[in-house]
């Protein structure tokens, strides 16, 4: 989650089915704690349907981490009730960089780590998925992706790398967790608009989990997008494109090419996509090529964070706010 003002923090915008999604309660435990414990106090929306904020957010995540440690709820409610701000305050002090580097070594801190591992051996993903979910307790879906998921995937393609674990687990471990990002983007719902980001694969560039970490985090700040994956054919990029006019292109250039081939890439974008749309472009080949694509007018993103602070999205961000 990128960082927030304090009016963004106070602004309602999520429905409660986005609030039980983001805070990881279920619709009921959210209505419950609204109405009976006085937690939160939703905005109505013009058609009467309630709007949270990510102040309302902050504090059911705040409930939900200290009733995991055995306080009840009443008391929580108790203290939400008499010391809001200071609780907001403190939340919003602590929350970390969200996007900080993945490392293999960081999935040495995740619970049954050797668990996981032995399940993707085995080709066992429902083990592997029922290890995942209990590691995420008291952490929020995107939380747990950067501090469980992603990790994990990093220490199985590190062993598959070693000759330790087979590429099968790698592939297994991609598919799930591949899985649970858009599961998590479709509950989420993507807003309609007519001011769409456009994501898609390079041709021929079939590593899409960076992508669908952005699809994640747009779909988190509200801004609605078009989500095609892995290898899409340049001329139907550019047909889409034509047709839709969206108001940013996101592309992934993670798997190696060639000089003529990154050449060719960049003079296609310049000359077709950039008359219809900003463009950006990111992953390993995109940082290695970076004056190449930069020096054509396109973005060139090293973290994810980068997106937010790319100008389409920042516009965008301001209207969906």
């Amino acid at each position: 989650m990128t960082t927030l003002t304090a009016e963004e923090n106070n602004t309602p915008k999520y429905s409660v089915k986005q609030a039980a999604e983001l805070t990881g309660l279920t619709l009921n435990q959210v209505r419950l704690w609204e109405r009976r414990y006085n937690l939160i106090c939703p905005k109505r929306a013009a058609n009467g349907y309630r709007l949270y904020s990510q102040n309302d957010l902050d504090i059911l995540n705040y409930a939900l981490r200290e009733t995991q440690k055995g306080v009840g709820i009443q008391t929580v409610a108790e203290q939400v009730q008499t010391g809001r701000a200071e609780i907001l305050g403190k939340i919003q002090q602590k929350k970390a960089p969200a996007f900080k580097e993945i490392k293999a070594d960081d999935a040495f801190q995740v619970p049954q780590l050797e668990k996981m591992l032995q399940a993707v051996q085995n080709g066992d993903p429902v083990q592997f998925e029922r290890l995942l979910v209990q590691a995420q307790a008291g952490h929020t879906f995107a939380e747990s992706l950067r501090g469980i998921d992603l990790p994990v995937l990093a220490r199985i393609g590190e062993l598959t790398s070693q000759g330790k674990l087979s590429i099968s687990c790698s592939h297994l471990a991609s598919a799930i967790i591949r899985r649970r990002i858009l599961s998590h983007v479709h509950n989420l719902g993507i807003p309609k608009s007519n001011q769409s980001v456009m994501l898609a694969c390079a041709p021929l560039d079939y590593h899409e989990l960076g992508l669908l970490c952005c699809l994640l985090e747009l779909t988190q700040e509200l801004i609605p997008t078009v989500y095609f994956g892995a290898n899409l054919p340049f001329s139907e990029l550019n047909r889409y494109a034509e047709k839709a006019k969206p108001s940013a292109i996101l592309l992934s250039v993670v798997a190696p090419m060639t000089d003529r081939d990154a050449q060719n890439l960049t003079n296609q974008i310049q000359t077709e996509l950039l008359k219809i749309a900003p463009v950006a472009v990111g992953g390993y080949e995109a940082e290695k090529r970076r004056h190449l694509f930069e020096d054509a007018g396109i973005y060139v993103t090293r973290q994810i964070q980068d997106i937010f602070k790319w100008r389409p999205i920042r516009v965008l961000k301001t209207q969906e706010s």
